[in-house]
């Protein structure tokens, strides 16, 4: 502390030489004075650094020119997302203490007073945002009540969010989301809290969305995502995560509970899970599914998740990452489907055929755990290399998949991997770059039910429980131009070799008649072994 102490003399002494003040700035602080304990309380809470927990109790007696440099060096490191109202009211008060010795070293505490009142702007508002979106699409082929109707047009209420958020105090948030559309009725979507705890460290407990992954997909002007996370991006019933900052990067821990998960019988049920379709083989349609291979297709369950990220610099970062879907009651096997024809009846063990745009996603009730690990490397403003790398240990159930329709089963330790150039337009001038390889090895499961690379025409290399068919590989590029604040436009191209081999043009142009309200009109291409195209008309209001 004597060693403290004189460095603290020699840099008010030297470092912070400034005129005469209008007090004897080296008058002693009364070794009872409140600034030493207020600086203690500041350091203990960790809204300053360089003062460990006891430094200004009694064992030593500062000047106020050294009490000022105190004060100064606290105002420079102040964290101001771990202080709290108290915390700067304190600081203001050490401010007033101490004001003529600070003027004189040129401290400026504009900032403190700013963020003060903008803590008391904040606490006990309520805060509304969301967005409405309407959506016609025209020409496209679609599968209903077992007939393709082709060239059909759809118009409906896409979707619809109000997001509801009331600061209960500096350490409290509420957040909640009500959502409607596509023919749901309005529900609450998410309901959570965000709590701020000492050591800083941020919890959120309730229904939120979870997503470690935003980093490595696009998405479009908006924030909707164009390809999207492989592992996470999921929203439980209930969940609690910690997150814990440090100063090279972050630590998280994910804990998540749902009943009854998997396609059960009320979804697989005829007229809800829409597998009865005609196959390529001239079977007729389907009208049953054998329910005694059906077992446990539900089950709660849990998920576990932990993430470790460094950031080394501006330049490289690096993140690894675990995940594992839990469901207490495994499946035994893969849901087999059940076909009638004249010439020989009822016909077991044939998997769906068709388009899988047809068919609704679905979630198989059997554990997955993924280990997966992330690279950023930001060579320069506006460029960035981005990978990852996935490897999964999947319950037998998922190997059982493969066999459907008379194939071989899948491997239960499956890999995945994916590389990402990012160009800013502020770079190239005229347009943005995304330009995105993929390898997935045949069996490797998406877990969060997403449908990956989907966007407006869908996927159709995974199965009916989000598993990929066979070794793929593809390509994702996407180009957008901003034009001016009224216009931009876009092209996503997407090359697919798997199960299917197929590609897939996007060209879209999008107007905003207001910075809120936007026009998207975008034409879809399906080729290869697909063939289908349809045009389709967003508008989206922002509030």
């Amino acid at each position: 502390m004597k060693r403290f102490a004189a460095l603290v003399a020699v840099l008010a002494l030297v470092a912070f030489a400034a005129p005469a003040f209008a007090a004897n700035p080296f008058m002693d602080v009364p070794m009872n004075h409140w600034a030493y304990d207020a600086v203690s309380q500041l350091a203990s809470r960790g809204v300053v650094s360089g003062y460990p927990d006891g430094a200004f109790k009694g064992e030593w007696k500062a000047t106020r020119y050294e009490m000022a440099s105190v004060v100064a060096r606290a105002l420079a490191y102040v964290d101001m997302n771990k202080a709290s109202k108290q915390d700067l009211e304190l600081l203001k008060k050490l401010v007033v203490e101490f004001k003529d010795e600070l003027d004189a070293l040129g401290v400026k505490v504009d900032e403190l007073d700013a963020r003060v009142a903008d803590l008391e702007k904040g606490v006990g508002k309520w805060y509304f945002s969301g967005y409405l979106r309407m959506q016609q699409t025209f020409g496209r082929d679609i599968m209903q009540g077992g007939v393709l109707k082709e060239d059909d047009d759809s118009w409906n209420v896409n979707r619809f969010r109000w997001n509801i958020k009331k600061v209960i105090d500096d350490k409290v948030t509420m957040n909640i989301r009500l959502q409607g559309g596509g023919g749901e009725d309005l529900g609450v979507e998410l309901a959570y809290l965000t709590v701020k705890f000492p050591w800083d460290i941020t919890a959120n407990i309730g229904r939120f969305w979870l997503d470690w992954e935003g980093d490595f997909y696009a998405t479009d002007w908006w924030g909707f995502a164009m390809d999207d996370a492989y592992i996470t991006d999921i929203r439980p019933t209930m969940a609690v995560s910690f997150n814990k900052s440090f100063g090279m990067g972050d630590f998280s821990l994910y804990v998540a509970h749902d009943d009854n998960a998997g396609p059960g019988e009320d979804i697989l049920a005829k007229g809800r899970f829409p597998f009865f379709g005609t196959d390529p083989e001239g079977f007729g349609p389907a009208v049953g599914v054998d329910w005694a291979l059906a077992s446990n297709l539900t089950s709660d369950r849990y998920i576990y998740g932990a993430r470790l990220n460094f950031n080394f610099n501006e330049m490289f970062s690096l993140a690894l990452n675990y995940m594992k879907y839990d469901y207490e009651d495994n499946a035994g096997v893969g849901v087999y489907y059940t076909f009638w024809n004249k010439q020989n009846g009822w016909l077991p063990n044939v998997v769906a055929y068709g388009p899988k745009n047809y068919f609704q996603f679905a979630t198989l009730a059997a554990d997955v755990e993924t280990i997966w690990g992330d690279l950023v490397i930001n060579f320069k403003p506006g460029i960035t290399l981005k990978g990852q790398y996935f490897m999964q240990d999947n319950d037998p159930a998922w190997q059982a998949t493969g066999l459907l329709g008379g194939g071989v089963a899948y491997d239960d330790s499956p890999s995945a991997w994916k590389a990402v150039l990012e160009i800013d337009q502020d770079v190239l001038g005229f347009t943005s770059l995304w330009l995105e390889y993929a390898q997935l090895d045949a069996g490797f499961v998406f877990p969060n039910g997403a449908s990956p690379y989907g966007w407006m025409a869908g996927d159709y290399f995974c199965n009916d429980y989000g598993q990929v068919e066979a070794d793929t590989t593809l390509w994702m590029v996407l180009a957008m131009q901003r034009w001016s604040e009224k216009w931009g436009t876009y092209v996503r191209y997407l090359d697919v070799d798997g199960s299917q081999d197929y590609n897939n043009w996007t060209v879209a142009v999008t107007h905003w008649y207001t910075p809120s309200l936007a026009f998207e009109l975008g034409y879809d291409k399906l080729g290869g072994d697909l063939d289908d195209d349809f045009i389709w008309l967003r508008t989206t209001v922002f509030f």
